[in-house]
């Protein structure tokens, strides 16, 4: 008796001991390190925040260096752009943000040096001017306006089931087993409208203006499955969600904005700084007319110009010199060679020229970009180009 008291004894002080080593401080300070590590390397790190078209508008930035080589610097301000939907209210869950006047100025600041926004900031400056400060004013030249204008929720939305189920046994072995799937998908859409208006005279610019639109997915999945025998079921449920950001899906409309109002302002091709991108018919159009409205003498500069930017070393003499003439021949032939013959005196014959000129993000291999007509590989016969008047 006296040994099984000890034996017990002994046994329960092991246990003791045991259980005092696990619960040490110093046990539960390296199992607080190991979670603090654990959850330290899930931890989500902050990124840049870029949408699909930020790059393109660094792109155009390069392309208005190119273009724009000599003229004055644009400066751009805005009005507050605002939410014209009433659905950033508190009252209706603030689905979309109420300004996204900021979205708009990174957009802008984004292009480059040839394009500089001036912030209005007038209490600032009154309290730093009774301080004693001192600073010049720039005016701008262009305010951007504009507004969200549409947000459609549950524009088309699908869903899909699949079930399956199966029984077999009877009385007490009777076994059940069963599974569906579920998948819902729904869009909404929301919309920005840009336009442009001219500072001196406080009138919107016609035609310079933006308006697109982008699709919000909401998708939901669902992954249902059970095995029953008698008496007793097991099952799981698999559940996802995916919510399109709506504040990103409007940053991406307002970069896309952005491009398109600058580009339009300043009649150059933006469009090839999208992949896939078309030619606006609105810059195309004002060319057309701005290069028909010219005397041939300056139509003869612009295009001496032009190449001057393909990387042929012509003078700009406002003349049909040989230098031009050699100099158009290997171009077109180079680039536009299925045009045949053609006139650049001409809109049609320059705006292959015009639209085509080489940007360094482009394959200096590919055909002609968009804007300008398709044409063989380097080196084909062009049909000829001459400089009509």
């Amino acid at each position: 008796m006296t040994t099984q008291r000890t034996l017990r004894w002994g046994a329960l002080m092991l246990a003791v001991a045991a259980m005092a080593g696990c619960a040490s401080t110093e046990n539960a300070l390296k199992d607080a390190n190991a979670l603090l590590q654990e959850r330290e390397a899930d931890k989500l790190l902050p990124v840049t925040n870029l949408s699909p078209y930020s790059l393109a508008l660094g792109r155009f930035g390069r392309m208005l260096d190119i273009y724009k080589e000599g003229d004055p610097v644009l400066y751009m301000q805005t009005r507050s752009i605002l939410d014209a939907t009433n659905l950033s209210s508190p009252l209706v869950g603030a689905e979309i943000p109420g300004d996204i006047t900021e979205m708009v100025r990174t957009a802008v600041n984004r292009i480059g040096a040839r394009v500089v926004y001036v912030p209005y900031h007038p209490d600032y400056l009154v309290s730093q001017a009774q301080l004693g400060a001192k600073f010049g004013v720039t005016m701008p030249d262009f305010l951007i306006t504009g507004a969200l204008t549409e947000f459609d929720r549950a524009i088309a939305g699908a869903g899909r089931v699949n079930s399956a189920g199966i029984e077999f046994g009877g009385g007490n072995g009777k076994v059940t087993m069963g599974g569906d799937m579920k998948r819902t998908a729904i869009y909404s859409a929301l919309a920005l409208d840009l336009n442009l208006v001219s500072f001196a005279t406080q009138q919107m610019v016609p035609q310079i203006q933006a308006s697109n639109v982008v699709k919000v997915l909401n998708f939901s999945s669902e992954d249902n499955a059970s095995l029953g025998f008698y008496g007793d079921a097991f099952g799981f449920k698999l559940e996802g969600k995916y919510l399109q950001g709506r504040h990103s899906a409007i940053r991406t409309l307002v970069d896309l904005s952005v491009l398109e109002l600058i580009g339009k302002a300043t009649n150059t091709p933006y469009w090839r700084c999208i992949p896939n991108g078309t030619p606006d018919p609105v810059v195309v159009e004002n060319m057309r007319a701005a290069y028909n409205g010219l005397t041939p003498e300056l139509k003869l500069g612009l295009i001496q110009v032009t190449l001057r930017k393909y990387g042929e070393p012509v003078q700009v003499t406002q003349k049909f010199d040989d230098d031009t003439r050699l100099a158009l021949e290997k171009v077109y032939a180079q680039r536009y060679a299925s045009l045949g013959a053609v006139d650049v005196m001409n809109w049609d014959g320059f705006e292959p020229l015009f639209f085509g000129v080489p940007m360094a993000w482009e394959n200096a291999q590919a055909n002609a970009p968009s804007g300008a007509p398709s044409s063989p590989a380097a080196g084909a016969p062009a049909g000829g180009v001459k400089a009509g008047s």
